[in-house]
């Protein structure tokens, strides 16, 4: 595999090139400003490779006016999981480095050089940055699977993980692909098993989009992405291949109703900008209702989580039929 080395203009100090490489987590309306950032805040040399899976022809147009000259696009018909767009990209790399990031993270001023000067003093097979789910707010900050047992079964709890090195990656099958959800986990606990060291760095800071807003480009790619069926079936799969139930001791369930609430029942049925719009319609007369009920001291659960409900339900009917 091809190596280049580049002298940093600050200081004489080596610096290795390296490859970013970008996917898709669960919406394609945050990569434009993922892309933007990037390009104002690494000034260090790098490829940038973004992979990106069944995203409408428009979209694919778009990008490659607005960041041709500066990005190789990989498009896949398909949509991919995280971890096969990692590896797709890895694959393209000729750099014995790589950032693996999702095209919802918005990048810090010295983000990239943290990185790497931490990896140069430690050897790391990863070296993950703090990341935020909001101008404030860690998200995480570091690399920690806690496992406690229960009547002899084992129970994890997870931290993400979100940087990693080509060579024993690949070599180690550290991003699984029949894993839709929890692959962090799966790929710290490959390099443990294998005696690769984890590091993080406090230096290194970026900022996770969290619950940013839905598009109508966005309701296929996250009704696919966060798909019940396919993420139990992922956690069945990582307890048969670590003894690991990562799911929370149970509180998945509850998790990823919260988390699906995002997209209401109208987009998944009618996907469209008009069925967003009736979405925010009934989430402000949702909101009324609570205003209105309040005074009565209406059971919470009555307003707050109607639409979960219904979602769940929807989900798990779904699931329970296939």
């Amino acid at each position: 595999m091809a190596r280049t080395v580049l002298r940093s203009m600050a200081g004489g100090i080596i610096m290795e090139r390296s490859s970013i490489i970008v996917d898709t987590r669960d919406r394609f309306s945050s990569l434009s400003g993922c892309l933007e950032r990037l390009h104002e805040c690494t000034p260090e040399p790098h490829d940038l490779i973004v992979i990106m899976g069944g995203a409408p022809e428009r979209l694919r147009s778009q990008w490659q006016r607005r960041f041709g000259d500066r990005v190789r696009f990989i498009f896949e018909p398909s949509f991919l999981n995280q971890a096969q767009a990692r590896n797709i990209g890895m694959r393209a790399a000729t750099t014995r480095l790589a950032v693996l990031m999702d095209s919802d993270v918005l990048v810090r001023p010295g983000w990239l050089r943290a990185l790497l000067d931490c990896q140069r003093e430690t050897g790391a097979v990863m070296v993950v940055p703090v990341i935020l789910e909001t101008e404030t707010r860690i998200h995480t900050a570091g690399n920690t699977l806690y496992v406690n047992y229960v009547n002899g079964r084992a129970f994890g709890h997870k931290e993400l993980r979100l940087y990693g090195m080509i060579e024993p990656t690949l070599r180690l099958n550290a991003y699984d692909e029949s894993l839709l959800e929890a692959g962090e986990v799966d790929s710290g606990l490959t390099w443990a098993k294998a005696g690769h060291t984890m590091w993080f760095e406090p230096a290194s800071v970026v900022h996770f989009q969290l619950g940013a807003p839905l598009t109508a480009d966005d309701i296929r790619v996250f009704d696919w992405r966060w798909n019940m069926r396919s993420i139990l079936a992922g956690y069945r799969y990582f307890e048969q291949k670590w003894g690991i139930d990562i799911t929370e001791q149970g509180r998945f369930q509850r998790f990823l109703y919260g988390y699906n609430r995002q997209l209401g029942l109208f987009p998944r049925l009618f996907p469209s900008a008009t069925a967003l719009r009736m979405q925010d319609g009934l989430a402000r007369l949702g909101w009324l209702t609570r205003a209105a009920f309040a005074p009565l001291r209406a059971p919470r659960w009555l307003a707050n989580n109607f639409q979960a409900w219904w979602i769940g339900y929807y989900e798990w009917g779904r699931t329970r039929a296939d």
